[in-house]
């Protein structure tokens, strides 16, 4: 039953094909098991987004569900077609100016690099160039020229845009539409960056609570996560790090006696990489804790703590862990799209070209669909790059490294689907790829498994 006012977006209710059929504005098949919501297995359901043929904007999404035993093939002919005769109504419902002013702009904007833009009082299209370089403060510039744009000639401006681009654009009004105006923008020149003050710059979110004095924690999370760094925030500025890498380099003894002077000295201490110790080693550090009970102290380590090499946790990293008072993760960035935008906008603060900079609707979209196997470390690498590749103004799709503009992508998932898709990828590692098996432990049927690998875009 579906209850007015409630939220039925794919965070919430997973796969389905009113939710799934909005993210994706693309048509959707979704039967029985299929479903995420085990409520929703009785049913099978088509839908398909409404889209304004004219202003391409999403009007809803048409769904037809029923039970399962009453599916038939004819419902994706026939629900397709009626949304086809909706759209014709909304367009053929337009007004004369406005099917001008679309006429135009497709003429206009076909295969063009440049922005193209038309707008009146109360539409505005813009092709993606234009949506990725043009702000608020862009729009209402636009709409000022408008005003005065003449009735019957082109009028050729230097205009310097909010994102700090300069560049010279072509306007005239569109015939038949009295109120239209189409813009036609030159190639954009950058302007020599301008040095910003770091001042107001946005903090990177803090990931974990402060950890008490006093209390032994485990930090633990994915490589390039943000471990050390959420570390460090947690225990504050004075916290001293001994990283457990460098018992490889100078030997069990000696890094035991920094673990020791670093304790004995009385400020917050963090072990960086606790799961790179040796089996005696952690066996020792352990023995050091209880030696100096109320040392406040941070164990970063991997999800599971396993030592590199290992196919399981030695009896000593074990005992190591049994000291910790608390445990706290840090999520993978897959997992934390929802706050993707602040971590872009905390990591560009922190690049030597990222101040004040910002990624374009287009970029950030990209970005999002990455899986972002190497975290927040690959992210920061990608930013690096992509602040390079253009020094001033706003980072556009085009500015990302090749592999992240061209490389295999996926859809957004919801937080359900997220954890679908990791629980799914974990089984398949487990069953060392074998689909068949890895079906039957997650309770579903293999060809329910294959759609759910091709929707959720897992790699096999």
């Amino acid at each position: 039953m579906a209850v007015p006012g409630s939220r039925y977006v794919e965070s919430v209710s997973g796969t389905n094909a009113l939710a799934t059929a909005f993210e994706l504005r693309a048509p959707i098949s979704v039967s029985g098991s299929e479903h995420f919501l085990e409520a929703l297995h009785q049913f099978s359901c088509f839908g398909a987004p409404i889209v304004h043929p004219a202003t391409r904007r999403l009007e809803g999404v048409l769904d037809v569900t029923g039970h399962v035993e009453d599916a038939t093939r004819l419902l994706g002919p026939f629900l397709m077609r009626a949304v086809r005769d909706i759209e014709q109504h909304l367009l053929e419902g337009s007004r004369v100016a406005e099917q001008k002013m679309l006429a135009a702009f497709q003429i206009r904007a076909a295969n063009r690099p440049n922005p193209v833009v038309v707008l009146s009082d109360d539409v505005f299209l813009a092709n993606r160039h234009a949506i990725d370089l043009l702000g608020t403060a862009d729009h209402a510039r636009l709409r000022e020229m408008a005003i005065d744009a003449p009735r019957s000639r082109t009028v050729r401006s230097a205009i310097r845009l909010a994102g700090g681009m300069e560049t010279t654009v072509h306007f005239e009004r569109v015939q038949g539409s009295p109120g239209g105006v189409i813009f036609d923008f030159e190639p954009l020149v950058p302007r020599p960056p301008v040095p910003r003050s770091t001042a107001g710059a946005k903090s990177s979110p803090r990931r974990i609570g402060a950890i008490a004095p006093g209390d032994v924690v485990v930090i633990h999370g994915e490589p390039g996560t943000g471990r050390t760094t959420a570390g460090l925030e947690a225990l504050g500025a004075d916290a001293q790090v001994v990283s457990a890498a460098d018992e490889i380099e100078v030997g069990a003894a000696r890094w035991l006696l920094r673990a020791r002077r670093a304790l004995e000295s009385g400020g917050p201490v963090l072990f960086d990489d606790a799961d790179l110790l040796t089996p005696a080693a952690a066996g020792l550090l352990g023995k050091l804790l209880d030696a100096h009970a109320g040392a406040t102290v941070a164990l970063v380590a991997s999800s599971d703590l396993v030592p590199a090499g290992e196919s399981a946790i030695s009896n000593q990293h074990a005992a190591l862990l049994a000291r910790a008072s608390k445990r706290r993760e840090v999520l993978p960035l897959r997992q934390r799209m929802e706050e993707f935008p602040d971590l872009v906008a905390s990591l560009l603060v922190g690049l030597p070209a990222g101040v004040g900079r910002k990624l374009t609707p287009t970029a950030m979209h990209i970005l999002k669909s990455v899986s972002w196997p190497g975290n927040l470390r690959e992210l920061r690498r990608v930013l690096m790059e992509a602040t390079s590749a253009r020094t001033t103004g706003d980072i556009t799709g085009a500015d990302l490294p090749a592999a992240y503009r061209t490389g295999p992508r996926r859809r957004h998932l919801g937080l359900l689907e997220q954890a679908e898709h990791d629980t799914i990828v974990a089984v398949l590692a487990e069953e060392g790829g074998n689909k068949t098996k890895a079906a039957e432990r997650l309770g579903i049927g293999r060809n329910t498994l294959y759609e759910r690998i091709r929707r959720l875009g897992i790699q096999t």
